[in-house]
């Protein structure tokens, strides 16, 4: 066989397979925005009560690249009255759809969802469908990165215009000391 031949069906075979794969929805790198995910962070969690104040607590995220390196594994904890609350995540970038596809674990509970998604800078908006207190809703997360801090702050629209804060996360990068 020539080397024109060859080189044409190798080129040819890697071709069909890259087709396949985003005809099948296989995830390909993680966009830049979503590694504000990576690293350690320490901070507080925030969650408004019905009275208006805020209740805070202390809180911590430790993330790390998923070995396909389409997104990032999070276990993210936070201090309660009753004890230290934790969750385990997994942010998947899905290239076919351009949207974040997270899990969460939470109480040997799993739940699944779907966000869509608008980067502009140091701020990514994440919006998908929902529920509150049993009514539909938008939900719109909100990931800030500045220096030496991530803020990540979850909102819910019940289609008056009015954004409600559900949660915030104010984290700032975790240093180990000598």
């Amino acid at each position: 066989m020539n080397q024109m031949k060859v080189d044409f069906s190798v080129k040819g075979f890697f071709l069909v397979i890259c087709t396949l794969a985003g005809m099948t929805g296989l995830n390909a790198q993680a966009p830049d925005w979503l590694f504000v995910l990576e690293g350690s962070y320490v901070g507080r969690y925030e969650v408004p009560v019905s009275n208006g104040d805020v209740e805070t607590f202390d809180a911590r995220w430790d993330g790390k690249r998923s070995g396909q390196e389409d997104g990032f594994v999070l276990q993210v904890s936070w201090e309660r009255e009753t004890g230290i609350e934790k969750q385990a995540q997994v942010w998947n970038w899905n290239s076919a759809t351009n949207q974040v596809d997270l899990m969460s674990i939470e109480g040997g509970q799993r739940t699944e969802s779907h966000w869509f998604v608008e980067n502009s800078g140091n701020t990514t908006l994440l919006t998908r469908g929902g529920s509150h207190n049993g009514k539909a809703v938008i939900q719109r997360m909100r990931l800030e990165r500045l220096p030496g801090q991530l803020r990540v702050h979850q909102h819910y629209n019940a289609g008056d215009g009015n954004w409600v804060l559900m949660w915030r996360f104010i984290l700032d990068d975790f240093v180990e000391e000598d």
